[in-house]
């Protein structure tokens, strides 16, 4: 399978390239949302990180402090961040995305400060009005580290980075455009590892190497076997094991609608607007999560058109344990699936992998039903 060697192995959050931004004397951000404008970070000469907690193994602490019934997610970063796991960082920025990644930032705040934090308000609708106000929170977060880190990100710098990101975005999307095909090159393991690689490292070299994946992939002009061409939707996956394990039998994800997939990058931001109304036109306005109040119809259409576009035969819908934004959102998709006749795999998960035995069991299972249609 022609993937180039930085995208093999799933890259973690402290990885040579950060090691080598921070040896120059940049600062380094973490950052918990999709709906923050890392353009933003990028004009600052900031490098923007995806909180993930992949390393974790178990959140004592997290469930002292957040209880056992909050998402493992923000338990295994706030155990993580205790732990001094992320101490390489200079900050954080967050969001009301939902109340525990809310919570979630008063713990750290609280209990394991980082010198910077921020937390910036994401409207939960789309009209003319939340678009303003969200120009000025993200204004507001503008000026904030341009004070705080003493630069200064003019608009020239953040036009700059809005085409650094756009590129980035048209990369992904033809990417994910070669796996329409009978048989795609890439599996959805690859992508997964080729998306966490361009949330850790700078996104000039992303881009570079990005560019020379797609490039290996024409010249190679390889396939992937598989018995059934599946969807994957949910919230916030980065385990590449996760899908490694659907498609070790035999169900190649084609397509996702994922915070660390598609609903990442499909949207661009236009150039051709004011750099701070464009990023809030885009940002609120992107394919959605369950966060936003007024986006299931466009969700669900999306839906279904990746469905027909990637000739999808199934749909697993993965959803966190204790995630009150998905629980609902999985039960709707499920019966829109239901009334056209898709399909589909209902599948809970803590962050952290386990349970690979049960999974491995119902994907099965869900497998042969595909296979006898």
């Amino acid at each position: 399978m022609p993937i180039i060697e930085e995208f093999k192995n799933p890259i973690p959050l402290m990885n040579p390239w950060v090691d080598n931004w921070k040896k120059e004397g940049k600062k380094v951000l973490g950052y918990f949302c999709s709906y923050i404008p890392e353009e933003i970070f990028h004009a600052a000469d900031i490098l923007p990180i995806r909180m993930r907690a992949r390393e974790c193994t178990d959140t004592p602490m997290g469930d002292a402090y957040m209880t056992p019934t909050t998402c493992s997610y923000t338990r295994c970063c706030l155990e993580l961040a205790n732990r001094k796991h992320y101490k390489f960082l200079d900050g954080i920025v967050s969001c009301n995305c939902c109340d525990q990644i809310r919570r979630l930032y008063d713990n750290i705040r609280y209990k394991a400060p980082f010198p910077y934090h921020y937390i910036m308000g994401v409207p939960g609708n789309v009209s003319d009005t939340t678009i303003d106000w969200f120009k000025h929170e993200i204004t507001k977060l503008k000026q904030h580290i341009e004070k705080s880190f003493g630069v200064s990100i003019p608009d020239e710098k953040l036009k700059n980075s809005i085409k650094v990101y756009n590129k980035s975005r048209t990369l992904l999307k033809d990417l994910y455009m070669l796996r329409k095909q009978k048989n795609p090159p890439v599996t959805g393991t690859n992508i997964m590892n080729i998306i966490n690689a361009g949330v850790s490292m700078p996104r000039d070299q992303f881009n570079e190497l990005l560019e020379s994946q797609l490039s290996q992939i024409a010249e190679e002009n390889t396939s992937v076997e598989y018995k059934s061409r599946l969807m994957i939707i949910g919230s916030m996956l980065d385990e590449p094991e996760y899908i490694e394990i659907i498609e070790d039998l035999g169900g190649l994800v084609v397509t996702d609608s994922l915070c660390l997939g598609s609903r990442y990058f499909w949207d661009l931001v236009d150039e051709k607007l004011n750099p701070i109304d464009a990023l809030a036109e885009r940002y609120l306005s992107k394919i959605s999560c369950p966060r936003m109040t007024d986006g299931h119809k466009k969700r669900e259409e999306f839906m279904m058109e990746m469905i027909k576009d990637f000739d999808v035969d199934g749909v697993v819908l993965e959803r966190m344990k204790f995630c009150a934004l998905w629980w609902p959102e999985v039960f709707l998709l499920r019966n829109k699936l239901k009334e056209a006749g898709i399909p589909s795999l209902e599948l809970e998960r803590e962050y952290i992998l386990s349970g690979a035995g049960a999974m491995k069991t119902r994907v099965q299972t869900f497998m042969e039903i595909l296979e006898s249609r």
